[in-house]
């Protein structure tokens, strides 16, 4: 598909009530928070854990793990300290936050742990764990699939909040199944080897295979900032798991001037504004 075909197939997606927006950290990095590899970094410093080069994406979540594991404190006060000392108070959201919320997808979805979304997302039902749901009245939610900064307790960021994901969260989890049958994904603030990104678009290629409809099934997509190195596997790789690549830096030449003009702090930031403002 061309740059201009998926722009259209979104905005369709979008003017149909089908569009559901996933928000990672990329997007909150531009009110200067901290990426997840950032975050998993500060986990393996306070543990004396040898990083040597790029994490694979297991050791995303069985750093924290080994932390919790060494953490001696009452509740394990020290591990849950040190997640909201990386997430303060007082963070303000970005350009990037509101044009989010502004294009008015079907559903926001975020991995994310901050309150950014929340500070602008006006006619979205937050939901941060399953008993939301069920009081839900809204027909839009925001949906925070590993919970919020205040309730640290409950945040999903070690291997065993993952690994016991799907008993924890069950409708969380069953309801964004649910939208894979009928609705557009979009992908930003995500890299390609991110943990959260692969889960997702596992279940859009086993829906696909299970119920064998992968040529006729919708298009999903994915603002990707990972493909400019040459690695043209990488878009095979995501589009024959039903994932159609937008990448950040093959942007036709106006999209390119626009990002330029962008009051954001983050050259991807930038680059996935111009993008999403095409929607509208």
């Amino acid at each position: 598909m061309t740059f201009e075909e998926m722009v259209d197939d979104l905005s369709r997606a979008l003017k149909g009530e089908k569009l559901v927006i996933f928000v990672g950290a990329g997007v909150s990095k531009n009110s200067g928070l901290p990426t997840w590899g950032q975050m998993v970094q500060a986990f393996a410093e306070q543990i004396g854990y040898s990083m040597k080069g790029r994490l694979a994406t297991e050791e995303y979540i069985q750093i924290p793990q080994y932390y919790y594991c060494l953490d001696k404190s009452a509740g394990h006060s020290s591990y849950y300290a040190l997640l909201q000392s990386m997430i303060p108070e007082g963070i303000r959201p970005n350009l990037l936050d509101e044009l989010i919320v502004s294009l008015h997808p079907k559903h926001i979805v975020t991995t994310n742990f901050d309150t950014l979304l929340d500070q602008v997302a006006e006619g979205y039902q937050p939901i941060r764990e399953d008993r939301d749901l069920l009081a839900c009245i809204s027909s839009h939610y925001l949906l925070k699939l590993h919970g919020d900064i205040r309730q640290p307790e409950k945040l999903v960021f070690k291997e065993d909040d993952y690994l016991q994901y799907s008993q924890t969260h069950r409708l969380m989890e069953t309801f964004l199944k649910s939208l894979l049958i009928n609705h557009v994904f979009l992908f930003v603030g995500y890299s390609l080897n991110d943990y959260n990104l692969k889960t997702f678009v596992s279940w859009i290629d086993y829906l696909a295979k299970e119920m064998q409809v992968k040529q006729e099934m919708h298009h999903n997509y994915f603002l990707s900032s990972s493909l400019h190195a040459g690695k043209k596997y990488l878009r095979k790789y995501y589009e024959e798991k039903g994932l159609e690549v937008i990448d950040l830096y093959q942007l036709p030449k106006a999209v390119e001037a626009r990002a330029q003009s962008v009051p954001l702090p983050d050259d991807l930031g930038r680059k996935t504004y111009a993008v999403l403002e095409l929607l509208r």
